[in-house]
């Protein structure tokens, strides 16, 4: 019960630019948050520079957001 569309064959798709950003911007983004998480919870803290309370809001909101796309498209077969 695939409900997502197939992109077209494009020479484009065939690119090594196009690969990978298509492959790497997951694993990326994935390390974005890990470290931020990492300065939020641990180094912050321990150089004693911890995120104020609105940035820490903000990040652990778009943290919270890129597991639950990831887990979007686990569910729907597309990553």
């Amino acid at each position: 019960m695939s409900d997502h569309t197939a992109l077209p064959d494009h020479p484009m798709r065939a690119h090594w630019a196009w690969q990978m950003f298509d492959r790497l911007w997951r694993p990326s983004a994935g390390w974005v948050v890990v470290v931020g998480l990492a300065y939020a919870g641990v180094i912050g803290p321990a150089i004693e520079k911890p995120m104020a309370e609105g940035y820490l809001v903000a990040w652990l909101t778009f943290c919270a957001a890129m597991l639950g796309l990831k887990t979007i498209e686990k569910i729907r077969g597309v990553a």
